[in-house]
């Protein structure tokens, strides 16, 4: 299926690993120019050479942003506006959560984590919102998670951090659409990326199991019973960019192997 994207052109945020960059190669294999924004600029630099060298006719550029400090947020949008010539695709994949319990969780945390995700999602896409209105087929992807949907008590701040994206998704969606751009959110469950193998270490250590055993037990109420890959999410990041997805808007889309309970 041709998806007709060649030549769209996207800003993708926490893109330098992890489910951000994997987006990046499936966008540009599609024929997207991309640019990719992040905090650590070794990490992009080498990121954008794993992209070009298995996209050999991608356009890839970098942007150094720090979505906790609000002052880069304007000029690294301008930059990659600059470089790419326009924007068509915005996608908000920075920011994770401080796992724990509301009594481990210390103030600083709270701050720090929600100052990239929502409130960074909000700077970044609001400074684009201009440049993206130009767009014929102006597309905002926000990657949350399920625990927005099904709060947990060991991962306290990740309820409220994905929450709060899922309600300015919707809340962007109800506003954009008057200039033909769609919003929706992305919601991963236990995805294969350094934090899931951080979480299988940390399983196996409190519950004295093999990594393999502890990934196991992990995927133990997951139906489907496998791990998300990030490629998963990316096909859907691929689709949902495409004028395939032109009347669907203001939505948040599992990809957890029908983990989540709710409907």
């Amino acid at each position: 299926m041709d998806l007709n994207l060649k030549g769209k052109k996207a800003i993708i945020s926490g893109a330098n690993r992890g489910i951000g960059l994997t987006i990046a190669h499936h966008y540009a294999g599609e024929g997207i120019d991309v640019a990719l924004l992040g905090r650590n600029n070794k990490a992009l630099v080498e990121a954008a050479a794993e992209v070009r060298a298995r996209h050999s006719a991608a356009n890839v550029v970098t942007v150094l942003v720090d979505l906790e400090q609000p002052h880069t947020i304007k000029p690294a949008a301008e930059s990659a506006v600059r470089q790419l010539g326009g924007v068509d695709i915005l996608v908000n994949c920075a920011g994770g959560a401080y796992r724990g319990r509301l009594g481990e969780i210390p103030d600083e945390m709270w701050e720090r984590y929600f100052k990239v995700k929502p409130l960074g999602l909000l700077r970044m896409t609001r400074e684009l919102l201009p440049h993206l209105k130009q767009s014929r087929q102006g597309r905002v992807i926000n990657i949350s998670g399920t625990r927005g949907r099904e709060p947990e008590s060991h991962s306290m701040m990740s309820g409220p951090i994905n929450f709060g994206t899922l309600s300015v998704t919707k809340a962007m969606a109800n506003e954009f659409g008057a200039y033909g751009i769609t919003v929706n959110a992305i919601c991963p469950g236990s995805t294969r990326t350094r934090r899931f193998t951080e979480l299988v270490e940390i399983t196996a250590r409190e519950r004295n199991l093999s990594l393999e055993k502890a990934e196991q037990w992990l995927l133990q109420e997951v139906p489907l019973g496998k791990v998300i890959e990030p490629e998963d999410v990316a096909d859907l990041a691929v689709f949902l960019a495409s004028a395939r997805s032109r009347l669907i808007s203001g939505t948040a889309i599992n990809v957890d192997g029908g983990r989540t309970r709710s409907i």
